[in-house]
């Protein structure tokens, strides 16, 4: 998970100043920082920043007596990690308290876009009204790196002196790390890459049309929020997802893991239409604890007047097509979901088309053009398979919209977290057809066992292991799919699989079943029983939640009407088996999606189980609050 360790490093670097909280004048510090930003993060009032969220109420549990020895131990795994990465530049947590004045911005910065391996950050300070303690702090950082054995230099960008401090070559090392900064008017700028600080310098008056704000998708994404939200905001982020990506993985030593590639295979798929993405944070406001709002800047493909492709997107990323609903409720519960679930999510997608998008992307991958067809001609015509066409069987009775139900069960273990996604069939002869289809498909099937609870049929697939160990998977940093590379190919690549076997995703058990003339997919049979077992009762739903009529009506003065998606979660049931595995010390065992999240901001360097290094002991029951 070196990526995700390198988004938590410069995070933190932002977050340093909030948790512990002469020439030109204050610029923004998107004037001051280059087009090829691809990641940035600010708040304009760091003591305002930590005053709101203390207020909210995740602010009041983490200040609670009772979280008191978690938190103390959580601050002292996050101040190692930040003091290890702040070495190069002499800076300790506790130094940075009280040098800001105003804006802090932290950003990822790709130099040299057809570098790949070209990757900078950069930390830009107001210090407006602290220039005695930006002056202490200067003084402490040129001690701290004659204790690290530093080298220090000056290079001079116009009339700006920028300091240099060269660090010992460390072993097996070609170039040394460098830092740099400078103090100008009332901004502390600091960052580790020469030819990013000589740019910033040559911003300093304003004028400059190679800065981030200049870049649109930074401008419409910030925009479009601002217009919406109409009050001060706490934090505003962007990112230019893909250079992102590279920045990151640069940051890193590169691509680590054999296999084929994702991030390089969706760029070729049309999916860098998507240039950026924004928004502002706000915590506690007059009516919401926390608010976010985020825009995504993804413009058509600009195609001339005589072309006769209309699509508005190219190859794969047409799949990506969540149409607005045409009715203010049509993504409200329907009376069929249970009233205790955890999250609720529903959305419009055209599945059919999306399917028959995806054609190019799945040959990419597999890295044989035709695959995708030559799979469902296979499923069709192959005397020893199920004889299913997918058109006609499946894919020709999807609606549009797709329900997606989360809940925990109790008491917590490592699977405790299930999810069942149930997908809109057009009509009851449409279900009838996909019933007949999902029986043809696992009848035979050795893995797939048929399952009957108050009339109703499933199918519960178990994954056999001794099966799974005669593939190979192909990894694609964070994505499992499996291959069927034959067994000498297996052999050759023991030693590496050992290494990568706990990163390398797994196919899921799951059980299916065709209801209420929808598809359901669980990844627990006993989710999709409970689902069965609940209907019945129309009043007792989660649309009726009081909780639920809460939220929907805030959504809906903030704007809320004829929605794309529409999601719903009760946080304190959603993170409780992340929670309660923390406290059982077994996180990075976990399976959950935020309990993965966790491990990679928090784990080790080291592939495959990491250690727990935060004593999750220490955290009182839930129902102690």
């Amino acid at each position: 998970m070196a990526f995700s360790r390198f988004v938590t490093s410069l995070f933190s670097a932002t977050l340093i100043v909030v948790a512990f909280g002469r020439g030109w004048a204050v610029q923004p510090s998107e004037r001051l920082l280059p087009a090829t930003t691809k990641g940035f993060i600010s708040t304009h009032d760091v003591e305002e920043l930590r005053t709101k969220f203390n207020a909210t109420q995740l602010g009041e549990m983490a200040a609670d007596p009772l979280m008191e020895p978690f938190i103390e131990d959580f601050k002292k795994q996050v101040k190692s990690k930040l003091e290890k990465a702040g070495k190069r530049l002499g800076i300790s947590l506790d130094d940075l308290e009280g040098v800001y004045g105003g804006e802090v911005t932290g950003a990822l910065i790709q130099p040299d876009p057809k570098d790949k391996m070209s990757h900078a950050t950069a930390l830009v300070v107001d210090i407006t009204g602290k220039q005695k303690e930006a002056d202490v702090l200067l003084k402490k950082i040129e001690e701290n790196q004659k204790a690290n054995k530093a080298t220090k230099t000056a290079i001079k960008e116009g009339a700006v002196q920028i300091t240099v401090y060269t660090q010992p070559l460390a072993a097996g090392e070609k170039v040394p790390d460098r830092s740099y900064h400078f103090v100008s008017g009332e901004q502390l700028i600091v960052t580790d890459h020469e030819a990013t600080i000589r740019g910033i310098v040559s911003r300093l008056n304003g004028q400059a049309k190679d800065s981030l704000a200049d870049v649109k998708a930074f401008g419409e994404s910030l925009k479009r929020c601002a217009a919406a939200s109409g009050q001060r905001h706490h934090v505003r982020w962007f990112i230019e997802p893909f250079g992102y990506a590279e920045a990151s993985r640069a940051a890193q030593g590169g691509k680590k893991k054999r296999g084929t590639d994702l991030l390089k295979i969706v760029q070729t798929q049309g999916f860098t239409a998507i240039q950026g993405l924004g928004g502002y944070v706000f915590f506690s406001t007059e009516n919401t604890e926390v608010l976010h709002r985020t825009y995504v800047y993804a413009p058509g493909v600009k195609r001339p007047a005589n072309n006769p492709n209309k699509d508005k997107y190219d190859l794969a990323m047409r799949m990506l097509d969540f149409p607005n609903s045409v009715a203010v409720d049509a993504l409200e519960p329907k009376t069929w979901v249970m009233p205790d679930v955890a999250a609720y999510l529903s959305f419009n997608w055209k599945m059919r088309d999306a399917f028959d998008y995806a054609e190019t992307l799945v040959d990419a991958v597999i890295g044989d053009k035709g695959a995708f067809k030559e799979i469902w001609l296979s499923l069709k015509s192959d005397p020893n398979g199920p004889r299913i066409d997918i058109y006609k069987d499946l894919l020709d009775h999807l609606g549009t919209q797709v329900t997606i139900l989360s809940d925990v069960k109790l008491p917590v273990d490592l699977k405790s977290e299930r999810l069942m996604g149930i997908i809109e069939l057009k009509n009851p002869a449409s279900a009838a057809t996909v019933a007949k289809t999902v029986q043809k498909a696992f009848e035979k099937d050795p893995q797939a066992k048929r399952r009957v609870y108050k009339g109703q049929v499933i199918w519960e697939i178990t994954q056999d292991d001794s099966l799974a160990e005669e593939e190979i998977e192909l990894n694609i940093e964070g994505v499992g799919f499996v291959s069927t590379e034959a067994p000498a190919e297996k052999d050759k690549a023991k030693e590496e699989e050992k290494a990568q076997e706990e990163e390398d995703a797994r196919l899921p058990n799951m059980a299916i079943s065709v209801f209420l003339d929808h598809l359901v997919i669980s990844t627990h049979v006993d989710f999709i029983q409970d689902f069965i077992a609940f209907q019945g009762d129309n009043k007792n739903n989660l649309g009726n939640a009081d909780d639920y009529q809460r939220v929907r009506k805030a959504l809906t003065a903030l704007g809320s009407k004829q929605d794309s998606f529409l999601f719903f979660s009760r946080t304190d049931e959603s993170y409780r088996a992340t929670y309660e595995l923390i406290k059982e010390n077994r996180l990075p065992e976990a399976e959950t999606m935020l309990a993965r999240l966790l491990n990679g901001l928090f784990g080790s360097k080291e592939e495959g189980v990491r250690k727990q290094e935060i004593d999750g002991s220490k955290l009182p029951n839930c129902n102690q609050f």
